[in-house]
């Protein structure tokens, strides 16, 4: 929540359109105008689109008011439009002053898999005892970072922010805004996500690094001991390192972990001569950093260790990743929202686990640069495994699709996209199947999932 004197003041921007009342109060910004919610600002960002071409939609969907560069059309009467240089630029110093403002601590989390599930473990840890701004969905670049301190509210006692990396120097300008006091890296895989716009894995690791370099000297940084490129980073910061993991030596420890299928996972946490027994309500082996990662974090900032883990078991999946779903006759694994070579590997597992038919439905990994190639033959064997029917989607699964018939997976079909794919979809599925759905998010096998549970038309 913030005032139009707080929007005016810390952006430079003036009223072009509407009565100001400096009182006045919003409720948090949007730049995507299909998601406006009512009281909020609109800023009309020029990124893949002009925002300023859906300032009207905006306010149509409760838009209180937009931050723009310029006056735009069909603006309603008593909606405000406040202009500005460069909107991108007033949202930072928008969060800047709002996070000057309320001085709470953070928990800052990078990675290249596992950020969003780390993000809602700690968040939920730390929701034992306190009040959590934390990152909406996977907000974690120079738009979604800001925005999440725009749904600042005074009872807030601390923020949970995921920060992305895709070019060096972005996790630094980032952590001028967050100001971590604990920061955690999740895995930097051998195969990691947007690999081609990096010149290595190295560089990936370093950039990473960043958001612990960004730490104060009595800071806290929390890393993967059963990752080796997360383990070396330990030097790239002057705050105290506590290591999570499997490992003997980790100051966050997890014992007797069972996976329990499409049920969650438990295990014991260790920490400090203190164990407590952890639930964890998502399936999948994989999960268990995450909530040590939060387990760190929540008993360093006054979580005793016991209420922290009882309260991993209150934890959602978030959109789209790991969730089990029931539809008519099946059960789906959705786990749409994006694909690198280490979480569909993670997903596989998952699937190989059940009972029932399993049928994967598998779409391009894109960005993987010159590690394509091995990743997606890698996936058709893994698939071949894990899966009795697998669904290729896209031109490079194709990839997938001929590994698989090649490992002996008993039926392999290629599609080219997530509506072709639902037809195949309901003319092979069977009652009692368990299907997987994995796969880059621009291929949007979010929709083919939300098709796949919901009830059939009459």
């Amino acid at each position: 929540m913030f005032t139009l004197q707080q929007l005016l003041e810390a952006t430079g921007g003036r009223v072009i359109h509407g009565t100001p009342r400096p009182d006045e109060r919003f409720a948090g910004g949007a730049f995507d105008s299909r998601i406006a919610q009512p009281g909020s600002v609109f800023f009309a960002l020029r990124d893949q689109r002009d925002g300023h071409d859906f300032v009207a939609d905006a306010f149509a969907r409760g838009a209180r008011a937009a931050v723009v560069e310029r006056p735009v059309e069909g603006v309603p009467d008593g909606a405000l439009v406040v202009e500005v240089t460069d909107a991108l630029h007033a949202l930072r110093r928008l969060a800047d002053a709002l996070r000057d403002a309320h001085p709470i601590p953070a928990v800052g989390i990078t990675g290249n898999v596992g950020k969003t599930t780390t993000k809602e473990a700690t968040a939920a840890a730390l929701g034992a005892r306190h009040r959590v701004l934390r990152t909406a969905a996977s907000y974690n670049n120079e738009i979604g970072v800001p925005l999440t301190f725009l749904q600042m509210e005074p009872t807030h006692e601390v923020a949970v922010i995921e920060i992305g990396f895709y070019v060096p120097g972005e996790i630094a300008d980032l952590c001028r805004l967050v100001r971590p006091r604990i920061g955690v890296i999740t895995a930097i895989p051998e195969r990691p996500v947007h690999f081609s716009r990096t010149p290595s894995v190295e560089a990936i690791a370093s950039g990473k690094a960043e958001l612990i370099a960004a730490l104060p000297d009595d800071g806290l940084a929390l890393l993967n001991a059963d990752d080796p490129r997360v383990r070396a980073l330990a030097d790239r910061t002057r705050a105290r390192v506590a290591l999570f993991g499997e490992s003997a030596d980790a100051a966050v420890r997890a014992t007797d972990v069972v996976a329990d299928g499409l049920d969650g996972a438990h295990f014991v946490a260790h920490l400090d001569g203190r164990t407590a027994p952890v639930r964890l309500p998502l399936p999948g082996r994989h999960v268990v950093p995450a909530a040590l990662a939060a387990l760190g974090a929540a008993t360093a900032l006054g979580v005793p260790l016991d209420e922290a883990a009882t309260a991993l078991a209150t934890m959602e999946p978030p959109a789209h990743r790991m969730s089990v779903r029931r539809g008519p006759g099946i059960v789906v694994i959705d786990d749409s929202y994006n694909a690198s070579p280490a979480a569909v590997s993670a997903a596989l597992a998952v699937l190989g686990s059940v009972r029932s038919r399993r049928v994967a439905v598998i779409g391009d990994m894109l960005e993987l640069g010159a590690l394509s190639a091995d990743a997606h033959e890698s996936a058709g064997r893994e698939a071949a495994r894990a899966a009795d029917v697998l669904v290729g989607v896209g031109d490079l699964s194709e990839t997938i699709v001929a590994a698989a018939k090649r490992a002996g997976v008993a039926e392999a079909h290629h599609v080219a996209d997530g509506p072709e794919a639902l037809v195949l979809l309901r003319r092979i599925l069977r009652p009692g199947d368990t299907v997987l759905v994995k796969g880059s998010h621009s291929l949007a096998l979010d929709r083919l999932a939300d098709a796949l549970v919901r009830p059939a038309a009459a």
